[in-house]
């Protein structure tokens, strides 16, 4: 299994070539999808402007894989938060969770 962090490292490694580093990209965002595999795919490619020849602007990889990153930062924060406040919960003996999901 491989992770986030090793495949965004292979996203930002220029010595790679583009199409290993396009892949890359592609399974950090089987790994993180925020908003499923295809619409996250299909946002990154808008926001981060990838041409359809990778050639034509490589950086364009690594605008998007840092946009990822971003929200997979701000995202796993919010989940330990939610873990905490669940933990304090249950050790409070409140089992049932009151709202589903943040």
């Amino acid at each position: 299994m491989t992770s986030f962090l090793t495949q965004r490292a292979h996203v930002h490694d220029a010595r790679l070539p583009l199409g290993r580093r396009h892949s890359a990209l592609r399974t950090c965002i089987t790994l993180f999808a925020p908003y499923g595999l295809r619409a996250t795919y299909h946002h990154l490619t808008l926001s981060a402007a990838i041409p359809r020849q990778l050639e034509a602007d490589p950086d364009a990889l690594v605008r998007a894989v840092d946009e990822l990153h971003q929200a997979r930062v701000l995202w796993r924060v919010r989940a330990e938060e939610y873990a905490a406040h669940r933990r304090a919960e249950k050790r409070a003996g409140r089992r049932a969770v009151p709202e589903p999901r943040p």
